[in-house]
């Protein structure tokens, strides 16, 4: 398995945002705000919602970002074909790992749902 994202599982395009923002399912947990909705395509995709207004730093915005792209890349094999939306909440300091499983159980969970 390659060690980076391919272009065609990253969400690109504002209409693709905006069509999963208002057509989404939300979930959130500790760390992390999740979108999911159908992708319409045989893979799922990711898109990244960084704020600035949540992490003034670019170096704390990078990381979360990192971090979202590596559980989505690990894990994508298990996903269901769903487009995801990740935002991050404003939080203490934690381990990259808890950040990692909270993300990854938001998504788990994501997926059991659409399959209901």
């Amino acid at each position: 398995m390659p060690s980076s994202l391919a272009k065609c599982v990253c969400i690109n395009k504002a209409r693709d945002y905006a069509h999963t923002f208002q057509n989404g399912s939300h979930t959130h947990g500790k760390f992390w705000k999740l979108i999911a909705n159908d992708s319409g395509n045989s893979n799922s995709r990711l898109g990244l919602a960084i704020s600035k207004k949540v992490y003034k730093r670019a170096v704390d915005r990078n990381l979360f970002k990192r971090l979202a792209r590596e559980t989505f890349r690990q894990n994508q094999e298990d996903l269901e074909t769903l487009d995801f939306v990740v935002m991050i909440k404003k939080t203490a300091r934690a381990t990259n790992k808890a950040i990692i499983q909270d993300l990854l159980s938001l998504m788990k969970n994501v997926k059991s749902n659409a399959k209901t």
